[in-house]
């Protein structure tokens, strides 16, 4: 049974990673995945990209994604951050099932299993664009296995791992090292206390590192820029309490209807609340929109918890076991139909010439030219260091393709382009179709000196 399980991994992977290509070879990849290309593209440099304006570690403590600067720079594209992110995601099923499989037989474990497959928002995490938490679920997953199985030599490289992802799994560390030391104590399992303890020193020394020696070694000026999520002065979050109150229950019941809430019925859940607190507590809509990476903190404990009620009810009452997961199957198919996180009408496409134009004439262009452009651009731009989003520092060169009139920076920067062109500060000085490239003329304005990036 286990292998058939692998055997739908496989079909999701290829699955995904074809989506993935799709999205990218379309140009309707967003900003996250330009702002991880050209991070990880100069992670023997910088480490840096433009839009977060300093080394990617001052802003997020993701040492693991150094281990995906070589493929980066051999195939020379980002295709190789879609490929990963598709391979740790298929690889959620087969943790489950070997799970399951602990308390039921390997049938039900198997039907068990392979409902993380088809669960929207993990599906949505694999689709998204990549980031660094595209890394957590299967990280997380195979740390909890290793757990339940008391197999620590495998646990310990698990936990390594995910405090390498982000800073915040060292706090999410810390309540599993809190569980698993409680079981140990009751058992009188004297490696999982030994484990837990040195786990739980570990997660808080890299919290307290990051913040107290890393952040400030690499030149942090300021506040932590994510804190700005649960501040008052985050323009999106000027919206009504009932509002914002529908919104993040609309979020759970997204996250627990395609499982039949049996997520409810297990313990586990308790180790979802902080990685929930994270994203509901957030004043950022973004957060709590499924199709986001947001989710892939809390999935992990979300699909264990399922995978042990089920099994457990497989037991003890095989028949609703059957009918409830079963409806679960039902219910994610549902969510797809009326509430896809993969927005398949907005982010799939076939390519066509105009998508072929854009990346010709991306191609002809110098690696270190200072330019300002739209995210149809920015995500294939990887290897050009000063490429960045939008206009707002009024850069040496401006890159528009008119026919993507959908754009988000197109809608937004388009008036202002057209603007300084005829105040006579930019002029075209090459065309390609609907490309215009821009040249500024003279020094920048007052403004630009004092522009910030454009988070």
């Amino acid at each position: 049974m286990l292998r058939r399980v692998w055997y739908a991994s496989i079909a999701y992977f290829a699955v995904f990673f074809a989506l993935g290509l799709d999205r990218y070879a379309a140009h309707r990849s967003a900003e996250d995945l330009g702002i991880f290309y050209q991070t990880i593209a100069s992670a023997f440099g910088c480490f840096c990209n433009t839009i977060e304006g300093a080394n990617h570690l001052t802003v997020h403590f993701s040492p693991i994604l150094f281990l995906l600067a070589p493929l980066v720079l051999a195939a020379h594209s980002a295709w190789p951050l879609i490929a990963v992110s598709a391979a740790a995601n298929a690889t959620v099923a087969p943790a489950l099932f070997l799970i399951a499989r602990r308390r039921t037989s390997e049938r039900n474990a198997s039907f068990i299993a392979c409902v993380a497959l088809v669960y929207p928002p993990l599906c949505g995490v694999t689709f998204a664009d990549f980031h660094e938490n595209s890394l957590v679920p299967a990280t997380i997953l195979w740390l909890l296995y290793a757990l339940d199985a008391r197999k620590y030599r495998l646990a310990m490289p698990c936990a390594l791992v995910a405090l390498a992802i982000k800073e915040d799994e060292a706090l999410f560390l810390l309540t599993i090292c809190a569980a698993a030391f409680w079981r140990a104590r009751r058992t009188g399992d004297l490696a999982g206390a030994r484990w837990s303890a040195a786990v739980a020193l570990t997660s808080a020394a890299v919290f307290a590192g990051y913040f107290g020696f890393i952040r400030p070694l690499l030149g942090a000026h300021g506040a932590w820029h994510p804190a700005v999520f649960y501040t008052q002065t985050l323009p999106s979050a000027n919206v009504g309490p009932l509002r914002a109150l529908a919104d993040r229950l609309g979020y759970l019941v997204l996250a627990l209807a395609p499982l039949a809430f049996l997520p409810l019925r297990s313990r586990v859940m308790v180790l979802a609340l902080a990685p929930f607190a994270e994203v509901l507590l957030s004043r950022a809509p973004v957060t709590y929109t499924m199709g986001q990476h947001y989710a892939a903190v809390w999935i992990p404990y979300v699909l264990v918890a399922y995978a042990l009620a089920a099994s457990e009810l497989a037991n003890g009452r095989p028949t609703i076991a059957r009918r409830t997961v079963g409806a679960a199957y039902a219910l994610c198919a549902l969510v797809f139909l009326v509430a896809n996180p993969l927005h398949p009408r907005y982010f799939l496409r076939w390519p066509d010439a105009r998508d072929a134009r854009l990346d010709r004439f991306i191609a002809s262009l110098p690696a270190g030219i200072d330019l300002g452009t739209q995210e149809e651009a920015y995500t294939h731009m990887g290897f050009f260091p000063n490429a960045t989003l939008g206009m707002e520092e009024y850069p040496r060169y401006a890159l528009f393709d008119w026919e993507y009139p959908d754009s988000n920076w197109i809608v937004r920067d388009g008036p202002r382009i057209r603007a300084a062109v005829r105040a006579g500060d930019y002029r075209v000085v090459r065309r390609d179709g609907g490309i215009a490239l821009y040249e500024r003329i003279g020094p920048k304005p007052p403004e630009a000196l004092h522009a910030s990036p454009a988070w």
